[in-house]
């Protein structure tokens, strides 16, 4: 059983999205509260019927539904209308079935909203008609103001018939929350196929046997002989003498109380990290046969190491198609950026929808500047290390605080990359900052982002005479020369130091000069078009001469 595509209507963030599967790996990365996670909900609830493990019956709450499409419902009962009632939906059509996969193929029909003939399965969260004269009455007596949920019903039907399927997918597909510690089930059937795998019943009747003869123990020891005695002389009820013992147990209630160690650590005292990674293999183990793995952030409370291991595990599940969400760039890394899909401004876009050329470009890299500029709230591109610096140190000048606690990253590209985030940037619809020279000529440079609109805001310096940064930056640092050059330059022939060739060697030695201004105790003045990168152009500093 593979996915082919996913749509889901009114649920949470998405109002209407349709999701291209891939048809092995499926990574989802976007910012905090982009729809991650309300994706592979989305995809468990229409196979499985469950959310976070539990039945869907009985948990909608009016936070499902779409939140533009809960206020234009409630505005239209302000104003005295009979709004239509909103609806849930999410559609999931198959692809590349087996020949064996029979129940599968029988849920093949046109009874979705794109009207094709195939295998598919959907969800209905829908008014239930036979609370209709109830609502009626509710609106006439002005009792309702929000989506009257208490009237709805979850409708499960394949694309062939209203037949309820979810007892047939469920089977096919896992799901690993490593956020939540909810693993017992998964230890429980652990630990009861080990014992059925390794234990013979002569074995098993043994342990039986010592398990009551250890109960036995405990409660003739005199401890709870002593315990006992006091009891009975200080309570009593009418005739009938008090005492307390173990309960009595199945005859296999030794199997649970069971537990795991490793290292003789039993793992419930072994750190979250550690208990995750086991967990999860454990739990790949057992679910071997499903067609679907959906796994919620594999890199949650795991070291590298831990987080290598499990990465390189799931990458050999073969056969299955995975459904991942992440902020990690090392989990998209690992598991291949061509398996991405950006989820951002309420909807989705694979990474592969890029032009070949920009495509291959991010293939290439090691994915880290990729994902920074994905998930960061404003990124802010530079050429190299050296503006970097200065960029984050005129930040820390006028906000006493770096821009990454703003949620502001400025990362290193190279002049060369600007246009292929550019057109990341548009894909996604994210703005961002680009910091750049103007290479003699500042309104070409200009021109060639025009195309990007308002997505991309560009800082460069508008005298062409001043071609780079370290020009540009003494530029406006000439009335304090000798405050800057102590600063930048620490030879033995300070004094000696002119201008130029002051300005000479910042051009050869540029990490050095810009990691000395980052470090000073001293401030500097910046640039224009750097302070236009940090939304601080208006302040009162001199700006580059013309």
């Amino acid at each position: 059983m593979r996915i082919e595509k996913m749509i889901i209507k009114n649920y949470k963030l998405f109002r209407d999205v349709t999701i291209i599967m891939n048809e092995d790996v499926n990574i989802f990365v976007g910012d905090n509260d982009s729809g991650k996670t309300t994706i592979l909900e989305a995809l468990t609830m229409v196979l499985t019927g469950k959310v976070n493990s539990r039945s869907v019956f009985n948990m909608l709450n009016l936070d499902w539904f779409n939140a533009e499409v809960r206020n234009e419902f409630k505005q239209a009962i302000e104003e005295g209308d009979t709004p239509s009632l909103p609806t849930i939906e999410i559609e999931v059509y198959f692809g590349s079935l087996a020949d064996n996969e029979l129940a599968i193929k029988r849920f093949k029909g046109s009874n979705n909203s794109l009207h094709e003939d195939t295998e598919g399965v959907k969800l209905e969260i829908i008014f239930d008609d036979q609370y209709g004269e109830a609502y009626r009455q509710q609106l006439t007596d002005k009792k309702i103001r929000d989506i009257p949920i208490e009237y709805y019903k979850f409708v499960f039907r394949s694309f062939a018939n209203p037949e309820h399927y979810p007892t047939i997918t469920s089977k096919k597909v896992a799901y690993i929350d490593t956020t939540r510690k909810d693993y017992g089930s998964v230890l429980s059937r652990f630990v009861a196929s080990s014992i059925n795998e390794y234990l013979s019943e002569d074995d098993m009747t043994n342990l039986r046997h010592a398990y009551r003869a250890n109960r036995h123990d405990f409660t003739e020891n005199q401890a709870v002989k002593t315990l006992n005695e006091k009891l009975q002389a200080s309570h009593s009820f009418g005739s009938k003498r008090i005492s307390l013992n173990l309960k009595e147990n199945e005859i296999d209630q030794w199997k649970n109380d069971m537990s795991i160690s490793l290292n003789d650590i039993p793992l419930e005292n072994s750190g979250f990290g550690t208990q995750n990674i086991f967990k999860s293999e454990i739990f790949l183990i057992q679910n071997n046969n499903v067609d679907i793995l959906i796994i919620e952030e594999p890199e949650n409370n795991l070291s590298y190491s831990n987080m290598s291991v499990l990465i390189s595990k799931l990458s050999g599940s073969a056969g299955k198609q995975l459904f991942i969400s992440t902020h990690s760039s090392f989990v998209a890394n690992k598991l291949g950026l061509q398996h991405l899909h950006l989820v951002a401004d309420k909807k989705t876009v694979s990474l592969n929808a890029l032009s070949k050329e920009t495509y291959d470009y991010f293939l290439k890299l090691p994915g880290y500047n990729t994902l920074r500029v994905l998930l960061s709230n404003q990124a802010v591109l530079v050429e190299g290390p050296a503006d970097e610096l200065i960029v984050q140190r005129a930040y820390i000048d006028h906000y006493g605080k770096q821009p990454i606690e703003d949620g502001i990253d400025v990362i290193t590209v190279g002049g060369l990359a600007f246009q292929r985030y550019c057109e990341l940037a548009t894909l996604i619809s994210k703005h961002i900052t680009i910091v750049t020279d103007n290479d003699y000529d500042a309104d070409t440079v200009k021109k060639g982002y025009e195309k990007y609109g308002n997505l991309v805001t560009l800082c460069v310096e508008t005298n062409n005479n001043l071609n780079t940064l370290e020009p540009s930056l003494f530029a406006v640092n000439t009335n304090t020369f000798e405050e800057f050059r102590d600063i930048v330059y620490h030879g033995t022939d300070i004094k000696r130091r002119s201008a130029e060739s002051i300005v000479q060697f910042m051009i050869k030695n540029k990490t050095e000069w810009s990691m000395r201004v980052f470090m000073s105790d001293r401030k500097i003045n910046y640039p224009r078009y750097i302070l236009e990168a940090i939304g601080k152009a208006d302040a009162d500093t001199s700006e580059s001469p013309d």
